[in-house]
């Protein structure tokens, strides 16, 4: 019998978890239901031992690091971004006491300027809606921080990571002062208003409990744009 190390094990058993939790979705995806066989299973396990996500060495920690996360219901539920979600809050009542929220702002925009600069070059052939693609869905900072993005042409929308949070902070921290329309009006829609600016396209941002982000144009190449 092959000797299999603690590692080999809990690599095996996750890998094994996620082929059991992804065969429906995989096969949905390779057409119409017509029976589980053994060489369609074979084939789905097939792609699986060869998938770089399910072959990464860290990811028994990384589910394991999701369920102690969520399985942390006091005070509150807590959620696998609040870290995120948390320092964020936490820059922005600092700035918001010393009067410069707009300056996070801009430094926040500011910070990611390389990579805008990639962006603007793909909206400039392919026009807005690669914008909207590379401001969420399409970067792992975003699916880090909102909980599903619903993708419609023209627009995102998705569930504010931000209301609960809050409230639980100034509930249980006590050190927040700020309101969740601050969140909103002095985070959130400049943020995203002053991306697409740098990226050259107009947006329109709708904020509350689930908040849209929309272009203001078709999305179409802009003119002048390569073809």
């Amino acid at each position: 019998m092959q000797n299999v190390t603690r590692r080999q094990f809990t690599q095996k058993t996750v890998l094994f978890s996620f082929a059991a939790a992804l065969v429906p979705a995989i096969a949905s995806a390779a057409g119409p239901p017509a029976g589980m066989t053994a060489e369609r299973a074979s084939a789905m396990l097939d792609k699986l031992k060869n998938n770089s996500f399910a072959n990464r060495n860290d990811l028994a920690d990384a589910v394991k690091s999701l369920y102690m996360t969520y399985d942390t219901t006091s005070p509150y539920q807590h959620k696998f971004n609040e870290v995120l979600t948390k320092q964020q809050l936490r820059s922005l009542q600092f700035y918001i006491n010393n009067g410069a929220e707009k300056e996070y702002v801009n430094h926040c925009i500011t910070t990611a300027g390389p990579l805008l600069k990639k962006i603007k070059s793909i909206v400039e052939k392919e026009g807005g809606e690669q914008g909207l693609h590379n401001m969420f869905e399409g970067v792992s900072t975003s699916y880090q921080l909102f909980e599903h993005i619903n993708v419609m042409p023209g627009s995102r929308s998705f569930p504010c990571p931000y209301k609960e949070l809050l409230a639980n902070c100034k509930k249980y921290l006590l050190t927040f002062s700020m309101e969740w329309s601050d969140v909103c009006t002095k985070l959130c829609t400049p943020l995203w208003t002053g991306i697409g600016e740098t990226l050259g396209i107009s947006l329109s941002v709708q904020p509350g409990d689930t908040c849209t982000v929309a272009l203001k144009t078709n999305g179409k190449k802009p003119e002048g744009g390569a073809a």
